[in-house]
């Protein structure tokens, strides 16, 4: 049965025993500055979605994340691997720029732009990721990367240490209405067939990339993990213009 569960962070990291031809993809905490793109979108102090720094003023995320919400209920965490360390550095927010197609029910269009108060300072663990060209494409089965602060497992535990997994890209040939009711040509998918490595709660809003390029956002998926389903990304190639046209990147 199709389900839609919209907050979708870092499975867990044991991998079941491959079939053949299948890559074994773990999952790590990540180290300080090791993704100095990655942002926590913070909801009257707490973790709430995951964002990428995409300029010192602009960040991407999904629409979902934002939607519903205030500038002045949420801060912006960036510059750390751990949430509860102290270190990281918080920003306001100057506004929200969502997607006008946004389709809350069926989370097509699912990306937001958030305008910072003040620009970061870029340092070792502050930076931005470029992103993606218009229509950017890649083969099946090419490894990309997801990280986020989201939940390490079906119990929706909440690890407050950044994370990041390798996972594959799906092809299309199985990404179609015709297998996954719902998917458009705004979305991609990504995964690993023993599902034991995904994106989960939290982690919405967070960056897939490729080749250190900003490919996908988290978007949606079939709850945490579930083997032989992939988690929905937003397709920043097709949304590119969009970004640009409103973030001057």
């Amino acid at each position: 049965m199709f389900f839609l569960f919209i907050f979708v962070s870092l499975g867990a990291i044991a991998i079941e025993p491959a079939t053949a031809g299948t890559r074994i993809i773990g999952g790590n905490f990540a180290l300080a500055g090791q993704f100095p793109h990655q942002v926590s979108l913070q909801l009257r102090g707490r973790h709430h979605c995951g964002g990428s720094l995409i300029s010192p003023t602009m960040i991407v995320t999904a629409a979902h994340c934002t939607i519903g919400q205030t500038p002045s209920q949420m801060r912006v965490i960036a510059g750390t691997a751990d949430l509860l360390a102290g270190d990281g550095k918080s920003f306001g927010i100057a506004k929200f720029i969502i997607h006008p197609q946004y389709n809350s029910q069926t989370q097509d269009y699912d990306l937001s732009l958030i305008q910072l108060s003040s620009p970061v300072t870029l340092d070792d663990n502050i930076g931005v990721i470029g992103l993606a060209d218009m229509e950017a494409n890649h083969a099946a089965d090419t490894v990309a990367t997801i990280s986020g602060y989201g939940a390490i497992n079906g119990n929706l535990e909440l690890p407050n240490r950044l994370k990041y997994a390798r996972v594959q890209l799906w092809s299309r040939d199985f990404c179609n209405p015709k297998n996954i009711p719902g998917i458009t040509d705004r979305m991609i998918c990504a995964g690993h067939p023993s599902g034991q490595v995904s994106a989960c709660q939290g982690d919405s809003g967070g960056p897939l990339t490729v080749d250190n390029k900003l490919f996908g956002v988290v978007s949606w998926g079939f709850g945490c993990g579930a083997a032989g389903k992939p988690a929905m990304y937003t397709y920043v190639g097709a949304l590119r213009s969009w970004i640009k046209q409103n973030s001057g990147v």
